[in-house]
């Protein structure tokens, strides 16, 4: 009998609909569920800790981590906790322990984004924790960062697809989709007093770091951050740089939000039309474009059929540079033609006018050139979006993300 896989869900609208398709698919394999509805603490807390206690009556065995396995032995165990951006991490029986590492379950947890936003609850991770990040570089920074943590992979984002039957493109009613938020007007509460930096000039830090990462935007945040300070002292530890990098890490979502704006505001000015989703986009003081049609912020689930009525769907990457997003998989699988900045992940999954476009960050200026000419040849275009689906269908569902999880002997 295949083991019960513990989801968290009623948090975050865009992780529900992750979980919902990682669900489907592991029970398209066999795998029985239970789902922790946030929405509904208590009632789930109480199911959980009687579906354990059952498991573990049933096994003769009584309050220890021998009621499921070993940690860090999943194959072991008849249950595993999978989910996304620590979700439940902290999850504790009533005698105060922590119920992953009571039970010995291995917990199971996808990051969707840079770990440096994340301190507090990587440094309180269970003992059978397993890390995924979405981005390569995020296994590094965790690995040189948290020793606490003995297990990290890769596991990149994935897509969900609404439907399997597309519109051509010359069907379709919305030229340019971008769906996401502009970061500057939602991390107030990340900056911090950069006075109170005693090393360093905290504001001419911070106007450096940023000047130099929209200067190369191919240069991760932490490493742009960690030249800077290594520059102006030499004796700071590897401890302090990191405490510094979470910090100052509201610099990371500027350069995002800089280069989001640049695409689409270029693409406007150009003449180009596009409809975008998301906090910001009616606070920019170009907002009265006509070229731009602003739909406010919908939930994740409300973008799918959006994206399955766009031409084409743009994506600037949350700064990940070697890894993707779910706007790239999500728009090839619904059938569009998916244009995105490049990252070292990318260009060794995909070729440039094959599967999609791609497009650096250094030369954005050239984006308007780049959505003409798809426009220009749409035969053309509607073959490459055919071709990115057929790619994502394969390799970048949930279900590939599971049978990866399920191969390497995670679950």
């Amino acid at each position: 009998m295949k083991k019960t896989i513990i989801y968290f869900t009623g948090v975050y609208d865009t992780l529900d609909l992750f979980t919902e398709n990682l669900r489907e698919a592991f029970e398209g394999m066999g795998y029985a569920s239970f789902v922790y509805d946030a929405r509904f603490r208590k009632q789930s807390e109480q199911a959980l800790f009687g579906l354990l206690e059952d498991a573990a009556g049933h096994a003769g065995l009584a309050g220890t981590a021998a009621h499921a396995g070993h940690a860090g032995q999943p194959g072991l165990c008849p249950f595993t906790c999978i989910t996304f951006n620590n979700l439940g991490y902290s999850l504790s029986l009533p005698d105060g322990r922590n119920l992953w590492d009571a039970y010995g379950i291995p917990y199971l947890n996808i990051l969707m984004d840079h770990p440096f936003h994340y301190e507090k609850p990587l440094r309180g991770m269970p003992q059978t924790a397993v890390i995924f990040c979405t981005d390569r570089n995020h296994v590094l920074y965790i690995r040189k960062y948290f020793e606490n943590i003995r297990q990290i992979d890769f596991l990149p984002h994935a897509g969900v697809e609404l439907g399997s039957r597309h519109k051509p493109l010359k069907e379709r009613g919305i030229d340019v989709l971008y769906a996401g938020a502009l970061p500057i007007y939602t991390v107030g509460k990340m900056i911090p007093d950069l006075s109170s930096i005693p090393e360093v000039d905290g504001e001419a830090m911070a106007q450096e770091v940023l000047g130099e990462l929209i200067r190369h935007p191919g240069r991760t945040t932490e490493a742009v951050i960690r030249a800077y300070l290594q520059a102006q002292r030499n004796d700071l530890s590897e401890e302090r740089i990191h405490e510094l990098t979470v910090q100052v890490r509201f610099l990371d979502s500027y350069a995002v939000s800089f280069f989001r704006e640049q695409a689409v505001r270029l693409l406007v000015e150009s003449g180009i039309k596009v409809t975008a989703y998301g906090t910001g986009w009616d606070q920019c003081d170009w907002s009265d474009n006509p070229y731009l049609a602003y739909g406010g912020k919908v939930d994740a689930s409300q973008i799918l059929p959006l994206m399955n009525d766009a031409k084409l769907v743009l994506n600037t990457m949350t700064w990940f540079k070697a890894g993707a997003h779910d706007r790239i998989f999500n728009g090839m699988l619904a059938g569009a033609a998916v244009v995105t900045d490049e990252s070292s992940y990318l260009k060794r999954e995909f070729t440039d006018g094959r599967e999609l476009s791609l497009f650096s960050l250094e030369e954005i200026g050239s984006l308007p050139e780049r959505v003409f000419e798809l426009f220009g040849h749409l035969d053309r275009t509607q073959e490459m979006a055919e071709c990115g689906y057929h790619a994502a269908k394969e390799r970048h569902t949930w279900k590939s993300r599971v049978e990866y999880l399920t191969e390497c002997g995670w679950v």
